[in-house]
């Protein structure tokens, strides 16, 4: 059985879990579970350690930072296989993601202390209040205290490089919930970190259920900020308890990220990226590209070209070099899939199935046609491989089904009109637009997140995330 990390020590206890490879469908490992008794004792040993770790120099903090990401790079096989193993994410794209994670402590270590340096004010150019010729003003960013951390499944290394790596940097101290579906790859990389030199109590990581760490760490006072991600439905309930105790909020939530393709578009280009936009890791990326609008004059050829693309990924086992798709996250994630596409076909849809694994969660990559706003698929988050296709005539007519749902995390634009996409852009309500690429597309030391129901609070990313966990403070000195 693998013991949860309590301030640095490896506790073992009463209650566990066993996580489910997808592919296979059988236990991968067994992991100690904590409960609020746990999690109570693991924000009080963050609060205790973090006077003097926020005191530490922040190049000795960085150098904690340098050598994890060091110890990632000898241990990148390892983790990679783990991530793979509990998560059903292809090996391939597991590898990406440890390379990922190690980029984030590195940039993070780097860019610390650009972002937390502070600033001066010439108050001299203000002629109130009186004085202000003889006084020096600036500003200094002061860490929060403990931060709540609460990670989704499908991204347990790289979610938790962006939530642990800033708030180390800025001197916070972490209490880390990862999902109890993907919780290993989160307790080794905090054995990594332990291994770096971070000082004892500084980080803990704590795999449990929601009722139990994810309550106590919401509800409790010590607690100063929470970062989240995962599904709308949970982030607002998070949102509006841990308000209530004034707690700094990260909160990351749903998307359903639409493609609009226009008539004068890089046909091939646009096929191929809306392909994998949607069907990379089954479909379980919150900036996925859930919805495909596309011009009518182009809209039978896009099909056409995008069922024969879809229908060829190849899906099977996460291990295989080859496997493009893998499984869904659990036997209810197929439940769910199977219902959506059994909604679209009952509202008219056309529905197209491809290739299934074997043995473990599997759906097979599933595209709708002739998709209508009526349809769960075209208003509801879907995280799964069902890519719903629907047909425009005006650019405003597809930015109003782009913007018919509550979500706003981030959008596509294909066309070769600059004009078009600049006005197409301005007018979706989304947190990025990205002209001719991918919705997957994201820079990690740049703001993520979304409008509407798809993030509240500050965006995620290593600068911002330093910005929104720390403090500004004005020091003002009388120089006479």
């Amino acid at each position: 059985m693998i013991p949860i990390i309590l301030g640095g020590e490896k506790v073992f206890t009463q209650d566990k879990v066993d996580v489910v490879n997808p592919g296979t469908g059988r236990p991968f490992k067994e992991i100690s579970l904590a409960g609020r008794d746990e999690t109570r004792h693991a924000i009080e040993l963050a609060e205790e350690s973090f006077h003097e770790f926020s005191r530490m120099p922040l190049s000795e903090r960085t150098k904690i930072l340098w050598r994890t990401a060091g110890l990632m790079e000898e241990r990148r096989e390892e983790l990679a296989v783990a991530l793979a193993s509990e998560s059903g994410k292809p090996i391939r794209d597991a590898r990406v993601e440890v390379t990922r994670a190690i980029q984030l402590f590195k940039s993070t270590a780097e860019e610390a202390k650009v972002v937390l340096e502070g600033k001066t004010f010439r108050v001299d150019g203000y002629e109130y209040p009186p004085g202000n010729e003889r006084r020096l003003v600036l500003s200094v960013r002061e860490p929060l205290g403990v931060i709540g951390a609460i990670l989704p499944f499908n991204f347990p290394a790289n979610s938790f490089a962006h939530k642990v790596a800033p708030n180390l940097a800025v001197g916070n101290t972490v209490v880390v919930k990862p999902s109890t579906s993907t919780p290993f790859t989160s307790l080794l990389l905090g054995e990594i970190l332990y291994e770096a030199g971070l000082p004892k109590g500084v980080l803990s990581v704590l795999p449990g259920s929601g009722d139990l760490v994810g309550t106590e760490i919401v509800e409790n006072k010590k607690v100063k900020g929470i970062t989240f991600t995962g599904s709308t439905p949970v982030g607002t309930s998070i949102a509006s308890k841990a308000v209530l105790s004034g707690k700094r909020l990260m909160m990351e939530m749903g998307g359903s990220d639409p493609i609009l393709i226009f008539e004068d578009a890089d046909l091939e280009r646009a096929v191929t990226i809306s392909v994998k936009a949607r069907f990379e890791y089954a479909g379980q990326n919150c900036n996925s590209g859930k919805r495909i609008l596309v011009h009518d004059k182009i809209y039978e050829k896009f099909v056409r070209e995008y069922v024969s693309r879809a229908k060829a990924l190849r899906v099977g086992d996460p291990m295989n070099e080859e496997t493009e798709v893998g499984p869904l996250i659990s036997a209810k994630a197929v439940n769910e899939m199977e219902d959506a596409v059994r909604d679209s076909s009952e509202k008219g849809g056309k529905i197209y199935v491809g290739n299934k694994g074997n043995g473990g969660f599997y759906f097979p990559p599933t595209v709708v046609e002739n998709a209508n706003l009526d349809m769960v698929v075209m208003k509801k988050e879907i995280f799964g491989p069902v890519a719903p296709i629907s047909k425009f005539s005006t650019w405003r007519e597809a930015v109003d089904m782009a913007n018919s749902t509550e979500y706003g995390l981030q959008a596509a634009v294909f066309t070769s009109n600059l004009k078009l996409a600049l006005n197409v852009a301005r007018e979706l309500k989304a947190g990025a637009v990205i002209v001719n690429d991918s919705t997957r597309l994201r820079w990690d030391s740049l703001p993520f997140g979304g409008v509407g129901l798809s993030g509240l609070g500050g965006r995620e990313g290593i600068r911002s995330t330093m910005l929104t966990m720390s403090e500004e403070k004005l020091i003002s000195v009388d120089l006479e």
